[in-house]
């Protein structure tokens, strides 16, 4: 009898420890999902390119742009919210309306889909998006508008940004981020 009631005692103590624990283990996930979604309301990404992010919606999709100045080539690179992971455009081009205050030059730009035959992606099912201009040649920087453009099945009109800031901040200061 005596055995029993000590391991019956034992029990009850362990399963009020791993209750304890549990519980502790739940609250600190809470506070750190609490912490997260903090950070994410204030996070910024990073361009896998080394480009120019331009945010689409509230962190629906970016597009990130590059130019190389020499050439006057610009590439967009259609990204998830996160600007992580490539998502393939069915539209074959994306125009853009292009300011240089430098040259005082206005513009239009259509940046073709690009095939990739290592990812299978065409020129109509595509996550990136060249063409090359002279009028960007030289350019470090200049004001730009996506005309339209669809991705996952939403459509988004006139997006405006500064290049090499790109939109994540105006995006933000308006309410839109």
């Amino acid at each position: 009898m005596k055995l029993q009631r000590i391991i019956l005692i034992w029990t009850t103590v362990l399963s009020i420890v791993i209750v304890q624990l549990s519980c502790q283990r739940k609250e600190e996930h809470r506070h750190e999902q609490g912490t997260t979604h903090e950070t994410e309301a204030h996070h910024e990404h990073t361009a896998p390119h080394g480009g120019t992010l331009v945010v689409f919606g509230d962190e629906f999709a970016h597009i990130e742009f590059v130019l190389d100045q020499t050439t006057g080539q610009l590439t967009g690179y259609v990204l998830d919210g996160e600007a992580e992971k490539p998502v393939r455009l069915s539209q074959k081009t994306v125009e853009l309306k292009i300011h240089r205050e430098d040259t005082e030059s206005d513009f239009t730009l259509q940046l073709s889909g690009v095939t990739n035959v290592l990812t299978g992606e065409t020129e109509s099912d595509t996550s990136q998006f060249a063409a090359q201009s002279d009028a960007l040649k030289g350019a470090s920087e200049f004001h730009a508008e996506i005309v339209s453009i669809n991705v996952k099945g939403q459509a988004f009109t006139h997006i405006d940004f500064e290049f090499p800031e790109g939109n994540e901040e105006t995006h933000s200061e308006h309410g839109e981020h």
